[in-house]
């Protein structure tokens, strides 16, 4: 009765603890993630009446997490759906108790499979005092839910006392409800445990963890197919739509070979920033830069030593288990996604956490059994495990002084302003071009045009057609407003010269910039509140160019395009580089359109190097380049005059459409390139 009393004290004491580190961490940063207003402009219209959408009446899968756009519903529905800021606290008090679940059932893990007592608050303090761990938990993201439901799959597989294919079915099932790609973690946990099993540590055969893991899969997929099914029916597709926009074309590339090679260059490829590895310790967008260099080089090492801990056999197996997962999971992360965002990090943070638990705690037991190595042994592993906890403070300290700043300089200061300033000045209907979408997009209320496209089949669909270039998407578009970083103004500038230059597409309406400010400041991590903490607003001057009408007389009227007569036809110049678009009816069979470079462009002082003329065919995510040719009048006779591209049209619905687009050669001078009026049937 005592052990159980202790027992119960003690998880009350974890709990309690974790509780207050997190609760704390809030009070002091007040910080909320930018993803989470993403996800929470479609739980507020879940809780309004108009569906689980980002815009009112456009059915796409905008969030990732099923439990993060859930549970802020329910937070906002519980708090009447008056106070966001209620909302949030409600939603990071529950983030908060399962951030302090994962703590209690880590320790239960630790206790009933004999570490001591100190291998125990070791283990627990890594994951407590892990700085993106604490914040993502508790800024509006789903992390304490997922670092919760690893820990109740740890606990499953290695002490659960009955039923345990029950208990890890509900994990893994809960796991899927938190996010889909967490049955990365299911096979990477599963696989090592069926592979090094000791059955003296695990109490299964592998046959036995084989029946184990086909009855936990079924619950798990009982428990996961109601999401499923109704996602795919209300979406017309299970898969998020942000998924869809991070991969794009850049998954094609992808192969085993790949991803093999990328686990056989860890050991050379961490020294140089290459792996998602380090991000598992150090604070969020560390990458940005702003720390200290030895405690990157030092992190670098232990995560090395993490990664590959797994192929020793002298290891326990929750160890080798821990380490294989820690491994793979980095391996994926350096890999596939283009960038290692720091909320998928926490996860693996954790399973570090169990791998040096468990060393820690096999140390010592080595130790109790020598003499005077024994006694050394334990010293040595003590006071290592004190100066890495140490250290992990120091940099969770440091990072809660950035994030408050970056709260009130950046998050607040000028993605949250920008977003009101556009409420009161767009028009209803208008759209907006940017890469921070979460407070942007949640408190201007515009349709948004975001990179990669999270929020927009639109900008998915022109990416897969035209690149990721930021100019020639926002020329495509044609958004009524953009918001950039002044980095971000030049390059698309240098695209499409026309955006910001000559006939001023957009002109600067309205600059927040809390740059200066944030220059004076004395923190680590500075970089990351540089980034945006200075926005530009610009408002579109000119009439739209994105999906003409090609069955009327005038498909170009009110456009301003300068005019030229050629060979008895009308000729519109639409400067290198240019891009328009038609849209094209599903009852057109044949398209037909005349383009040119104007006598005035190869005869006189200064001539044109050529312009390329591209058409391409875009429905949905397919593209097809049907022309791309190059027109240089200078060098080849036979490129002046009028060229005709001349097609047949497949099959198609209405929303086709055909992309025009001129590129110059090495310089845009003269580059006066021109369309004819279409010509269809």
């Amino acid at each position: 009765m005592t052990d159980l009393a202790t027992s119960v004290r003690l998880r009350w004491m974890v709990f309690l603890a974790a509780m207050l580190v997190a609760i704390g961490w809030s009070l002091a940063t007040d910080h909320v993630w930018e993803d989470f207003y993403i996800t929470f402009r479609s739980s507020k219209n879940l809780v309004a009446g108009h569906g689980l959408v980002f815009n009112v009446g456009d059915r796409l899968h905008t969030f990732t997490s099923p439990l993060g756009v859930l549970l802020p519903a329910a937070a906002s529905w519980v708090t009447g759906g008056k106070s966001d800021l209620a909302a949030i606290w409600v939603f990071r008090l529950w983030g908060a108790a399962a951030f302090a679940g994962a703590a209690v059932l880590l320790a239960a893990l630790a206790r009933r499979l004999g570490y001591a007592g100190f291998a125990t608050a070791a283990l627990v303090a890594i994951v407590v005092l892990d700085p993106k761990s604490i914040d993502f938990s508790t800024n509006g993201m789903e992390t304490g839910f997922l670092l919760l439901f690893i820990a109740y799959t740890l606990w499953a597989m290695f002490v659960c006392p009955g039923r345990r294919w029950l208990h890890l079915g509900l994990a893994w099932g809960a796991l899927m409800w938190t996010r889909p790609d967490s049955f990365l973690y299911i096979g990477l946990l599963a696989a090592p445990a069926f592979f090094f099993n000791d059955p003296a540590r695990s109490g299964l055969t592998r046959s036995q963890w084989f029946k184990l893991f086909l009855q936990a899969g079924l619950v798990c997929t009982l428990l996961y197919l109601p999401w499923l099914t109704w996602s795919w029916w209300y979406y017309g597709t299970p898969v998020p739509h942000t998924i869809t926009a991070k991969s794009g074309d850049y998954m094609a590339a992808k192969s085993a070979w790949g991803v093999f090679k990328t686990f056989l260059d860890f050991p050379a490829n961490v020294w140089y920033g290459a792996t998602s590895l380090e991000g598992a310790f150090l604070p969020s967008y560390y990458q940005l830069g702003g720390w200290p260099a030895g405690v990157v080089t030092a992190v670098r090492w232990v995560a090395l030593l993490v990664a590959f801990q797994w192929v020793l056999p002298l290891w326990r197996l929750e160890v080798r288990v821990a380490s294989f997962a820690f491994c793979g999971m980095h391996v994926y992360l350096s890999y596939f996604p283009y960038f290692p965002f720091p909320w998928y990090l926490p996860g693996t943070a954790l399973l570090a956490a169990v791998t040096l638990g468990g060393i820690i705690a096999q140390l010592l037991a080595w130790g109790a059994s020598g003499g005077a190595w024994g006694r050394g042994l334990r010293l040595v592993v003590v006071v290592l495990a004190v100066a890495g906890i140490g250290a992990e403070s120091w940099l969770t300290w440091q990072m809660r002084r950035e994030m408050a700043l970056e709260q009130i300089y950046s998050a607040t200061g000028t993605r949250r302003k920008a977003g009101e300033w556009l409420k009161e000045h767009a028009r209803p209907g208008d759209t907006v071009f940017m890469e921070p979408l979460g407070h942007i997009g949640y408190f201007s209320g515009l349709k948004t045009y975001d990179y990669p496209g999270l929020s927009s089949r639109e900008m998915v669909d022109a990416i897969h057609a035209l690149g990721i270039d930021s100019g020639y998407l926002a020329e495509f578009l044609c958004p009524d407003w953009l918001v950039l970083r002044p980095h971000e103004q030049p390059k698309m500038h240098a695209s499409v010269y026309r955006l910001f230059g000559e006939g001023h597409t957009y002109q600067l309406a309205h600059e927040i910039n809390n740059l200066p400010a944030v220059q004076q400041l004395d923190v680590y991590g500075r970089k990351y509140i540089e980034f945006d903490s200075d926005l530009q607003i610009y408002q579109r001057q000119t009439p739209r160019r994105y999906r003409l009408d090609p069955t009327v007389q005038s498909p170009y009227a009110g456009l301003g395009l300068p005019v030229f007569e050629m060979e008895g036809r009308q000729l519109f110049q639409v400067h290198a580089a240019g891009i328009m678009s038609f849209r094209v009816p599903a009852k057109l069979k044949h398209f037909r359109i005349g383009y040119a470079m104007p006598e005035g462009t190869y005869r006189g002082p200064t001539v044109t190097d050529g312009v390329k003329f591209v058409v391409i065919w875009m429905e949905g995510r397919k593209s097809q380049r049907w022309l791309d040719r190059t027109l240089d009048p200078v060098a080849h006779p036979a490129d002046r005059g009028i060229q005709y591209f001349d097609a047949d049209l497949p099959p198609h619905g209405d929303g086709a459409t055909l992309i025009l687009m001129t590129l110059p050669g090495a310089t845009d001078a003269m580059d006066w390139s021109c369309w004819g009026l279409p010509e269809v049937r």
